[in-house]
């Protein structure tokens, strides 16, 4: 396909970065408490300078770093944390950010890249590129990975290599730099080291799981596959830190996924039904 090339980006007052500044404020407010509360272990502090020296590597300006608490515990897996006896922060929370982050800077690449394409072309090509397996394949290629703090019986079974370790640590890191550097930085990065993967993903089909499912039941059993969501976890102030989505067909049970994401889980849970339709 081709580009219009790189997005500029340059500041203009307009009603969309208005909007944008005002929802950044928001969260900003929304966090400040978290932030306060934020437990790093003296292990992860020792490593502060080879992980500015990472973040550097990446083109993002590591002298720009404002919440070195917040920086560091974006690299820890929230099983790392539980390795310690006393309560220890870890990046999950940060992964909660990276839904309307993420599917608005697809969202721009997209629109200002290419306008040939055709809005449900474009609806396709966002959904694939913010796709669990794509988080990973971008995070390993970077070697995200590699910097991350996990527990150890995940890194004696190399868990390091595992997707869902991999997607997760991406998605936190653009919740990090959504929060300390703002939405430009996190568009760059994206625009960086997501994007270029158009590329892979127009050789393959673009649909989500979702969809694909919801076309194989209806071909085999005229009925649309539906979905029941449930809050298993809640904290002390009422968020929201676990939902579970589960899959029904006929009203039976096909599939079910827990996450941190509502979207997320029902996606996860339509790609469980979907693979074990392939087998």
């Amino acid at each position: 396909m081709q580009s219009c090339g790189p997005i500029p980006f340059k500041k203009k007052i307009t009603l969309e970065n208005i909007i944008s500044k005002i929802i950044y404020i928001l969260y900003i407010l929304l966090w400040n408490n978290y932030c306060m509360d934020l437990l790093v272990p003296e292990e992860v502090r020792k490593k502060e300078k080879e992980l500015r020296e990472f973040v550097k590597w990446l083109w993002i300006d590591e002298s720009q770093i404002k919440n070195v608490d917040l920086f560091l515990v974006a690299f820890m897996h929230k099983s790392y944390a539980a390795d310690f006896k006393v309560i220890t922060s870890h990046n999950e929370r940060l992964e909660f950010l990276w839904d309307s982050i993420l599917w608005a800077c697809v969202a721009k690449l997209l629109f200002v890249n290419h306008p040939e394409m055709a809005e449900s072309t474009m609806t396709l090509y966002k959904i694939a590129l913010v796709r669990e397996e794509t988080l990973a394949l971008a995070a390993k290629e970077i070697w995200l990975n590699q910097q991350l703090f996990i527990s150890k019986w995940e890194e004696n079974n190399n868990w390091r290599e595992k997707e869902t370790i991999l997607w997760d640590a991406f998605e936190a890191l653009l919740g990090y730099l959504y929060i300390d550097f703002g939405p430009d930085e996190v568009l760059k990065f994206v625009e960086k080291y997501l994007y270029p993967f158009m590329d892979t993903i127009s050789t393959h089909p673009v649909k989500s799981y979702k969809t694909l499912v919801q076309e194989i039941v209806q071909r085999d059993t005229k009925q649309i596959p539906k979905y029941r969501e449930s809050e298993v976890e809640i904290d002390k102030k009422g968020n929201v830190l676990l939902y579970k989505s589960e899959l029904f067909i006929n009203n039976e049970k096909a599939a079910e996924w827990t996450w941190v994401n509502k979207k997320k889980a029902q996606e996860a849970a339509a790609k469980q039904y979907y693979e074990k339709s392939k087998k």
